[in-house]
């Protein structure tokens, strides 16, 4: 690996770090999703079908830009970052528009003459969001997803299970050891 790049990975690991100090109920996590995390979410994705993504929780962007990797040219995709700093940098890094509260979806999608996405990706700390905060999310999850759609989310425990499961008819596990810290894996489909 180069070195600048090495560096910038540095810089955006120093900054993730940085921002899980100074606010761990907003980012959730001390460091980025390894390679191994963000290919097992994506690993079941039909990209061919994709029309529109939503991104929630996007942090320094390494899920952000496998889905831009992965997507077809004409699919939309929709990123939401609650922290500035992050959402700034991100802005900066990928030339997307970065929305702020990820409870805006259903807004943003009006706002574009959308009403539904095919792909929904979570990296939200579900277990430490206010649960007023998770419910909004969630119910805009619900309004949102495409009858055929998926959602696909990571957690570090099996804590928001039955929470998927009351929306969803199909939720699947998988548990990612290589990540810091390991993760679960969520993925739903089929809204009830």
């Amino acid at each position: 690996m180069p070195l600048v790049q090495v560096d910038k990975n540095l810089k955006e690991k120093m900054l993730f770090i940085k921002k899980f100090v100074s606010e761990p109920r907003i980012i959730g996590s001390i460091t980025p999703s390894s390679p191994q995390l963000v290919a097992s979410m994506l690993c079941n994705v039909d990209w061919e079908s994709v029309g529109a993504t939503a991104e929630f929780g996007a942090g320094t962007g390494v899920v952000t830009k496998a889905i831009i990797k992965n997507k077809r040219p004409q699919s939309r995709l929709f990123v939401f970052e609650i922290e500035s700093d992050l959402r700034q940098k991100l802005s900066r890094d990928t030339g997307l528009d970065i929305y702020d509260d990820a409870a805006k979806l259903p807004r943003v999608l009006e706002d574009e003459r959308l009403k539904k996405v095919d792909l929904i990706v979570s990296g939200l700390p579900y277990a430490v969001l206010p649960q007023c905060v998770t419910a909004s999310v969630l119910d805009g999850i619900s309004r949102t997803l495409d009858d055929d759609g998926m959602f696909v989310a990571f957690q570090y425990s099996l804590h928001m299970k039955g929470a998927f499961e009351r929306i969803f008819k199909e939720v699947r596990t998988r548990f990612v050891m290589m990540n810091i810290p390991p993760a679960f894996v969520y993925e739903c489909r089929g809204l009830k």
